[in-house]
């Protein structure tokens, strides 16, 4: 191969290398992670040791229920997958944190965060695409 054919080569390598790497960068897990965050993605003040386990650059409010507001987030650790931040507006904060698939309460309702496309328990009402409540 000659030097020319040898350089363009590999600058053609390094740039599909680089164009697939981009479209296989950091996928959120769960579709309400998705997008562009906004103003009121950012989370509530709560203790200085809530989000201890809490990405919260990844955070993204996801709705209400019964008056109690949820935010989705990843979280700092590999085994810690996502988070659920679960806010009535009074002392009854939780921040629970673990897989894609998990079940939480603050003592007045409890919560569960599914996969995409995965099904909640039957009688949990949709809050958003991966947060149900009951």
């Amino acid at each position: 191969m000659t030097r020319l054919r040898y350089v363009a080569a590999s600058a053609l390598t390094l740039a599909s290398v680089v164009l697939l790497t981009g479209c296989a960068g950091q996928q959120a897990p769960l579709a309400d992670l998705a997008g562009e965050r906004t103003s009121q993605d950012e989370l509530p003040q709560l203790s200085d040791y809530a989000y201890d386990l809490v990405n919260t650059a990844s955070s993204k409010y996801v709705g209400e229920y019964e008056g109690t507001s949820l935010w989705l987030a990843l979280g700092i650790d590999p085994d810690t997958q996502v988070c659920l931040i679960v806010a009535p507006g009074n002392d009854r904060w939780t921040v629970s944190c673990g897989g894609i698939r998990m079940i939480t309460s603050n003592g007045e309702h409890t919560f569960e965060v599914v996969p995409d496309g995965a099904s909640p328990a039957e009688s949990a009402t949709r809050v958003s695409e991966n947060v149900h409540a009951r």
